[in-house]
């Protein structure tokens, strides 16, 4: 006889954890509204350079991805966990330029 007590799989939720997100948030920015969801060590297979310090992010570092609540997915930016808490009283201390890679 098969067992009764097995736990029922939430389609979505296993997505979730497919791509190594954890959940999807709203904040403000820039007097703007953000979407932000946090990519686990797993889901983190690229490099990346985070706007708040411009340092790299390497591949398997948690950190968050932040982007305009009604843009296109071209406006995603990957931070550092506390460089995305920290926005507001921080800035790069090297601005990039338009032509430089973004990894």
């Amino acid at each position: 006889m098969p067992r009764a007590n097995r736990r029922k799989v939430d389609p979505e939720a296993s997505e979730v954890q497919l791509l190594g997100t954890v959940g999807e948030r709203r904040e403000s920015y820039h007097g703007e509204e953000y979407v932000v969801r946090s990519v686990t060590a797993t889901g983190a297979a690229k490099t990346y350079r985070c706007p708040g310090c411009d340092q790299e992010i390497r591949a398997g570092v948690p950190h968050v991805v932040a982007w305009p609540e009604h843009a296109d997915a071209d406006e995603r930016r990957h931070w550092h966990t506390g460089c995305w808490r920290a926005r507001e009283r921080r800035t790069p201390g090297v601005q990039r330029t338009r032509s430089a890679p973004r990894y």
